[in-house]
């Protein structure tokens, strides 16, 4: 779709503006221009992603953070505290 070449493309323009090579020879001086030609020639891998892959990626991360947070805590043994004995 249109909308995901200028997605691509704008993505790709940044890369060129922090002084990626350009994959294509082109005389265009815009790094607009040279990224698009580069989209429109498929010189830049892109692909689509479903919701239920962003899912499932984001649900591994956060179980691969959750346990790698419980590899760097110390355990402690922790004691029941005497219960206190109201007044009346």
């Amino acid at each position: 779709s249109f909308y995901l070449f200028v997605e691509v493309a704008a993505q790709r323009c940044m890369q060129l503006m922090r002084g990626a090579k350009p994959k294509l020879d082109v005389r265009a001086h815009k790094y607009s221009t040279i990224a698009c030609a580069e989209v429109r020639e498929d010189l830049i891998p892109w692909e689509t992603v479903t919701d239920e892959q962003i899912t499932v990626e984001l649900a591994e991360k956060q179980a691969a953070i959750e346990e790698e947070l419980q590899d760097d805590l110390p355990q402690a043994e922790i004691t029941p505290a005497a219960k206190k004995e109201k007044k009346e």
